[in-house]
């Protein structure tokens, strides 16, 4: 910002195109030509047109024709080229608050929030009135887990607009982010008061509906938000998520919802650069020499692995199957499945968003991401039958980590874990606070084993203080080497944790795994386990605070580990023993 801002009226366009067209009296009548036909070419698609007419309105245009350029390089996926053009804007208008407020949109996108923050507080200082500014703001605070700051600016704001109802679904939003769920929903509940057929409301209160648990309300808020005529960004992101309600309830019908992770609409898909044709369900299996692309995070790589072996039943013997997945992931899947080609994926950003390609993947007939198997291979629990281990260590590392655990005092040897590598924003609150975890650390006759990866020093330190012992293995990075995580876990005699990569990789070893899941919780397919894994025991959200549910997951520790020692003595490591939830379909496990 090189110039002070004037200020606009608060009532505005919120498109960035209406608010360039509400100022086109601004200039002369030929630029004002050429930009009224640069907007029609945007709108029809044609960017190459729309660019080239706004370029001709300059410089009598000046910055309505290059936010227009911005505008139109956007659309057309060029973020950095759009950015530079808006920022060129903005040192030619420099008091203008609608190219900063570009600028922030873009930055926003880009991934940059702190940017967006700078910039959107600079044009609030300016128009203090604009409640859109105050929502932009308190949104992007709120993302940046200032929720504090974010609060403050909506409270402001809802003094000058008490009945706004994006301001009362903004306010549940920074609620949930804080762990509130009760009143998330009650203003939640407020906003749809408020606005009952607005589609951004019914989507953020279908959301705070999953966190608590209420799957049914919350599809029945996603249904209503579709049926109000949502653009296609919003109705890709509706879409996702009554996809999660629906598994949630154990419809799994709701795959089809599912493939809107991967809609081009939705700015955080990840989206795949890969030359060959995408396989759809009318290109039949049988024969085709097929590229499966692993997706989503690390975790889901490994659970949506065990179709792998279904879907070369599908392809059949005359099919041929390339497998690509996490480079740290290789060993474990060729070791997995002899016959399958198994490569690494690679994935970078560009222009904020995700783009993964396969370098290597030689000629395919087709490709497709994993989870778009899910319909066909897992649609319906049946369909899942017995859940049998895919993964398998290497034995050598499996026997240096026995002879390790041997040489730690008696007792259990169980590996814990706390937490992701990935804690922004929501899904900080998907984990327990490690201080609720001392019930567990303080079980007698448990010897714990650190599987936490990232720096979990502080941590470790902090039990160490109250007399906790978690024994940290030597030499092992714990995010890196997951062959080496992959032996240790099966060397143990049992793995706990919430759903990371880590229990995902114990689970597909089939060694006893204790899953500690959060609201939403999908992978269970609406039963008391889950169904992708064997030898796992589910503790799922049942409404209770994390301090009581791990309480309970320390006493079912310590009975269980009564019950080894009325067997004999404790094992450290070898083949383990399969069991699950205490009720529900004896198959169904945990991730």
């Amino acid at each position: 910002m090189t110039a002070a801002l004037k200020t606009r009226p608060a009532e505005r366009p919120l498109s960035p195109l209406h608010r360039i067209a509400a100022r086109l009296d601004e200039v002369p009548a030929a630029a004002r030509k050429r930009l009224v036909e640069a907007g029609d070419a945007l709108t029809d698609g044609d960017f190459a047109r729309a660019e080239s007419l706004a370029a001709a309105a300059l410089p009598e245009g000046a910055s309505l024709a290059l936010r227009l350029i911005g505008l139109v390089r956007e659309r057309a996926g060029a973020l950095p080229q759009a950015f530079e053009a808006l920022r060129q804007a903005h040192l030619e208008a420099p008091g203008d608050p609608d190219g900063v407020r570009d600028l922030a949109r873009l930055a926003r996108r880009m991934g940059q929030p702190a940017l967006a923050a700078d910039l959107l507080a600079r044009v609030r200082a300016a128009c203090p009135g604009d409640l859109a500014d105050a929502q932009d703001l308190a949104a992007v605070l709120r993302d940046l887990d200032r929720c504090d700051e974010a609060l403050v600016i909506v409270r402001e704001a809802m003094a000058d607009a008490p009945k706004a109802p994006h301001l009362w679904s903004l306010l549940g939003s920074i609620a949930a982010q804080k762990g509130d769920d009760a009143d998330a929903r009650v203003f939640h509940d407020e906003a749809l008061r408020l606005a009952p057929r607005e589609v951004p409301i019914l989507a953020n209160a279908a959301l705070a509906r999953l966190d608590v648990g209420d799957a049914a309300a919350a599809r029945e808020a996603c249904d209503a938000a579709l049926a109000a005529r949502p653009t296609p960004p919003q109705a890709a992101a509706v879409r996702l998520a009554r996809a999660t309600a629906r598994l949630c309830l154990g419809d799994l019908g709701g795959w089809d919802d599912y493939a809107a992770r991967l809609a081009p609409e939705r700015r955080e898909a990840l989206a795949f650069d890969i030359p060959a044709p995408r396989w759809t369900p009318d290109l039949p299996l049988p024969g085709l020499s097929l590229l499966l692309v692993s997706e989503q995070g690390l975790g889901d790589e490994v659970m949506f692995g065990s179709i792998i072996g279904d879907a070369l039943a599908a392809l059949g013997p005359s099919g041929r199957l390339t497998l690509a997945v996490e480079p740290r992931l290789v060993p474990l899947f060729a070791r997995a499945w002899p016959g399958v080609r198994v490569i690494g994926h690679a994935t970078t950003s560009l222009a904020g968003r995700l783009r993964r390609t396969v370098p290597d993947a030689g000629p395919v007939q087709a490709w497709a991401p994993l989870g778009d198997l899910l319909p066909l291979l897992r649609g319906t629990l049946e369909s899942f039958g017995d859940a049998k281990p895919f993964f398998a260590p290497d034995p050598a590392r499996v026997e240096h980590w026995r002879g390790w655990l041997s040489r730690l005092p008696p007792g259990r040897k169980i590996g814990i874990l706390w937490r992701s590598g990935l804690m922004a924003g929501l899904r900080s609150r998907r984990f327990a606070p490690f201080e609720a975890w001392t019930p567990v650390l303080a079980t007698p006759g448990a010897v714990f084993v650190n599987l936490q990866y990232g720096d979990a020093e502080p941590d470790l330190a902090r039990a160490q203080t109250q007399g906790l012992t978690i024994h940290r293995p030597p030499n092992l990075d714990l995010m890196q080497e997951l062959e080496g995580v992959a032996a240790l876990c099966q060397a143990l005699d049992l793995v706990i944790g919430p759903p990371t990569a880590t229990t995902n990789i114990a689970a597909a070893l089939g060694a006893e795994t204790w899953i500690v899941s959060a609201n939403p919780n999908w992978p269970a397919l609406g039963t008391a386990g889950y169904p992708w894994y064997p030898a796992v025991r589910a503790f799922q959200p049942d409404g209770t605070a994390w301090e009581a549910r791990l309480e309970a997951v320390a006493r079912a520790l310590s009975e269980s580990s009564l019950s080894e020692r009325g067997r004999g003595p404790p094992r450290s490591g070898g083949r383990v023993r399969g069991f699950t939830a205490g009720r529900g379909n004896p198959h169904l496990c945990v991730v």
